[in-house]
């Protein structure tokens, strides 16, 4: 596998890799659409593509929605349920008076709310299925288009947290997969919710102090993400590979890749930010006895167990003169024969495959 630098483009705020649209803030904001450049007065902060429509969010919470470079609509206070869901989006409303933020759900076909009223709640919607959830309470509920509560669960309910001054919270959904709604929490605690019934599986915790609550696996797995192809998720942390059958809760395969791989892999003090992406992890790395930030990047093929790729986008005298170097928020993305990623400096750099 061989990856060639074939373009770099300035000041770009968001790009989507699968369309290769990206926003520009200088030197005039606007997005651009297969070359064709079309101003606006805010800069979108996101970009999502989703089927054959284009979704951008700006800063002011205005979605707009896009086919073949055609701006089709505007709503102002929304934005995506979900990565894979083009046929709702969330609708926020703020109520004054009492000072609250509500949500409902925007049928895009209909252009009608979908629940029976707003909801003091944000909301999460996967293949149907509508769950409405509160950060600071620690509460998650299914509910019904005429948002009844069909089941609710709390995060207090996984057990007390392991430190004295922070309480746990909700971190990730993940998504649904064999009919479990998949969560990370704040603290790290991977949990498991039945859509039907709202129980439990208390699948894993990083901490020792949670071996009294039963969970399945004492452990951390890093990076976590769910593989449409077979549903089980797929797991990177700072030295292991590990694969989780959604089905039985219990750990497929798993390996330490520094060891699997120590030429290639073991060279990497530190991995950042991997990526899910088909049968490989893309990921940022610094190489032992490195200094002065991320500058590597790479492909790591986890069926094989190695490094197939890897590239030192800024050597260190390169950051050391310019400061520049890439951030674990920005990963490497991958999309056909491409590959993505951004500096700190918003510059964007698209590579090829030329084997």
């Amino acid at each position: 596998m061989k990856f060639r630098k074939i373009k770099e483009i300035q000041k770009v705020k968001a790009f989507d890799p699968k369309t290769e649209v990206y926003s520009v803030d200088e030197p005039t904001k606007g997005i651009l659409f297969n070359e064709v450049f079309i101003p606006l007065e805010k800069v979108p902060l996101d970009i999502i593509a989703i089927g054959q429509k284009i979704f951008t969010v700006d800063g002011a919470g205005c979605l707009k929605i896009w086919e073949e470079g055609i701006l089709t609509e505007t709503i102002e206070n929304a934005d995506l349920l979900s990565p894979s869901n083009d046929k709702w989006v969330e609708k926020f409303y703020f109520d004054k008076k009492e000072y609250t933020n509500y949500s409902n759900l925007l049928d895009l076909e209909t252009n009608k709310l979908i629940l029976k009223e707003n909801i003091p709640y944000q909301l999460y919607a996967e293949k149907n299925i509508i769950i409405a959830y509160d950060i600071f309470e620690g509460e998650i509920k299914r509910i019904n288009t005429d948002t009844e509560t069909l089941w609710q669960f709390t995060i207090a309910s996984l057990g007390d947290s392991p430190y004295p001054d922070e309480e746990d919270k909700i971190g990730k959904f993940l998504g649904i997969t064999n009919n479990y709604l998949w969560i990370v929490t704040n603290l790290g605690r991977l949990i498991a919710l039945d859509i039907q019934t709202g129980e439990v599986q208390k699948v894993a915790s990083p901490h020792t102090t949670d071996e009294k609550y039963n969970y399945h696996l004492n452990k951390a797995f890093g990076h976590i993400y769910i593989k449409e192809e077979d549903g089980n998720l797929y797991c990177m942390s700072y030295n292991m590979v590990t694969i989780i059958d959604t089905q039985t809760f219990a750990i497929k395969e798993e390996y330490n890749f520094r060891e699997e791989d120590p030429e290639g892999m073991g060279q990497y003090e530190s991995v950042y930010t991997p990526l899910l992406q088909g049968d490989y992890f893309t990921f940022l790395g610094s190489k032992h006895k490195e200094y002065g930030g991320i500058g590597w990047i790479g492909i790591f093929d986890y069926k094989a167990r190695k490094l197939v790729w890897e590239y030192e986008l800024f050597p260190f005298e390169e950051r050391k003169a310019t400061r520049n170097r890439l951030v674990a928020p920005q990963p490497l993305y991958m999309s056909g024969n491409k590959l993505y990623i951004k500096d700190i400096k918003d510059n964007l750099y698209i590579f090829e495959r030329e084997e």
